[in-house]
């Protein structure tokens, strides 16, 4: 059976042959210069352009999928596109869109093509520019970009619509509305470029739609898609893997850029993420990953040891630290810690957590990503009865804590680091027993200072966490919120999943951190400590 599309070499070899004929560069060095496209990007152009239906000659693909890094001349590209479509297509009274999260990111490719208006004798003798945007009076053809609400873009007759940015949209209403509007075109053209972003997103519903049309054309023979991208499992630091995915690595792209943001990556977790989504094309599960999890087993002596966080609480037995305790609501995980300073400037800080979870939320929780049975099943997770966490029974370790393994808190002014917002009753009990709190606040100012030693000690592999599972998954799981001085805290509200045993780490450093400024720690140091 014959195929119901053919390839055209001459409109594709025609469609390349626009770009350098009437569009001008308009970025750094180029700026000025012919378009002449980059290889790959010459074999986009062929294929949307080339391919065509054999039913009636028009265009093939109706939709096309670009997922490319940032800096690979995707905005150039794409205002190409649009100026291609709007007065190389020979479409009477066409309408071509730029569209984004708002007017102005959609602005972004609007202005590059205005540019090239005004660097180009050949566009700028087919265009008016307006208020409003392009207009070409031979074609009564229109070029424009659009607000990100569906609000008002009634009456909207769509040849081609150019979506930016895909991974920040909020929802599909406007992309859908002006989709609606093509209905009445002979060859419509729906188009996206975007670099990655975060998971469990509009976007990201795109870009795997995208993935399964690009496996397996029959899907969709009339979308056609391009992903530039590196594989999560890749080594991010690797210089083929960069080749990998910036196509044009070495043009716009320049290798001495990617060292450096990668470089300072690897010194500091808060910018992998962003290196990995903006410079890799990587999908992220969250918006800022905070911690680098490669450096996990750095963090332990004996990182086949798994049992290890089991034996730490007999091992610091008798030893002076820093305990804190974060009650979370009543329903979710509780945690406490306690850090254990090295006994010289060299050593780990030593972690002895403990997690407690309402007995009757286990089964709800458990999964694959969340073992909770499992976790409880080992001790690494404790079960309270009922469905909403026991507070007399954490209380109760806590006394053990003291009263068993006979920890001892580093000196009369450190005690029990709580949030003040729901520790009151369980402080109040604790504190009759003999237990000292510290209220210990929640913003900036408070956590900032522990929050970024945590940083810093993780990365150098400072601390024995014992292969500890839950604390290991809550390592994981933790992000950050950044203030515009730049200060840093760990942000539950944005976290996938629980981060409590990050928060108390944070809290107990802080408590350490106090000591040390007051010159306490010199004499903690005096004391032995475990090193592991």
């Amino acid at each position: 059976m014959a195929s119901p599309f053919y390839f055209d070499e001459g409109r594709a070899d025609r469609a390349v042959e626009f770009f350098s004929k009437f569009i001008r560069l308009v970025s750094a060095e180029w700026a000025g210069k012919p378009f002449v496209l980059e290889k790959w990007q010459a074999n986009i152009i062929r294929q949307i352009f080339g391919w065509r239906r054999r039913s009636d000659g028009t265009r093939r693909y109706r939709r096309v999928r670009i997922w490319v890094p940032r800096k690979n001349g995707k905005t150039e590209l794409m205002a190409g596109i649009g100026h291609l479509l709007t007065v190389g297509d020979g479409e009477q009274t066409a309408e071509v869109y730029s569209h984004a999260l708002d007017k102005s990111q959609a602005s972004i490719v609007f202005d590059k093509a205005v540019r090239m208006v005004e660097l180009s004798e050949q566009l700028a003798d087919l265009y008016e520019v307006t208020k409003k945007g392009l207009f070409c009076p031979q074609l009564m053809a229109l070029f424009q970009p659009l607000s990100g609400e569906a609000a008002g873009k009634h009456g909207l007759s769509p040849h081609a619509i150019l979506g930016d940015e895909a991974h920040e949209w909020k929802d599909d209403r406007l992309h859908h509305f002006l989709i609606q509007g093509m209905a009445a075109r002979r060859q419509p053209m729906d188009i996206i470029i975007s670099t990655a972003g975060e998971i469990k997103t509009y976007g990201h519903e795109l870009y795997l739609d995208s993935r399964a049309i690009l496996e397996d054309p029959s899907l969709d023979p009339e979308c056609f898609v391009a992903i530039f991208e590196a594989d999560p499992e890749d080594d991010w630091t690797d210089p083929k893997v960069w080749a990998k995915a910036n196509p044009n690595l070495g043009v716009s792209v320049k290798r001495e850029f990617l060292e450096s943001l990668c470089k300072k990556a690897q010194q500091n977790p808060r910018f992998e993420n962003d290196f990995k989504r903006y410079h890799l094309n990587i999908w992220v599960e969250q918006d800022t990953r905070w911690l680098p999890m490669r450096m996990w087993d750095k963090n332990t002596a004996y990182p086949k040891d798994q049992d290890l966080w089991k034996k730490l609480p007999a091992m610091m037995k008798g030893r002076r630290g820093y305990a804190a305790l974060d009650l979370g609501s009543t329903r979710d995980i509780t945690g406490k810690i306690w850090l254990f300073p090295p006994e010289d400037d060299n050593g780990r800080f030593v972690l002895v957590p403990e997690f407690w979870v309402p007995h009757d939320t286990i089964e709800q929780r458990d999964s694959p990503r969340t073992p909770y049975a499992r976790w409880v099943r080992i001790g690494a997770l404790k079960s309270t009865p009922g469905n909403v966490t026991d507070y007399d029974f954490i209380e109760e370790e806590v006394r053990r804590d003291i009263d068993d393994r006979e920890f001892q808190f580093a000196n009369s002014e450190a005690g029990l680091a709580y949030d003040r917002w729901n520790a009151t009753q369980v402080l109040v009990h604790l504190q009759k027993d003999g237990v000292p709190g510290v209220p210990f606040g929640q913003g900036f100012a408070s956590m900032s200072a522990p929050s970024k030693e945590l940083e810093r000690l993780f990365v150098s592999g400072r601390f024995e966490h014992g292969n500890h599972p839950v604390l290991r998954w809550m390592f994981g799981n933790a992000v950050i919120a950044k203030d515009p001085a730049g200060n840093i805290k760990p942000d539950k509200a944005r976290a996938a999943e629980m981060i409590e045993g990050v928060i108390t780490t944070a809290m107990a450093i802080g408590l350490w951190q106090n000591d040390a400024e007051e010159g306490d720690i010199n004499d903690f140091l005096r004391n032995p400590v475990m090193v592991v």
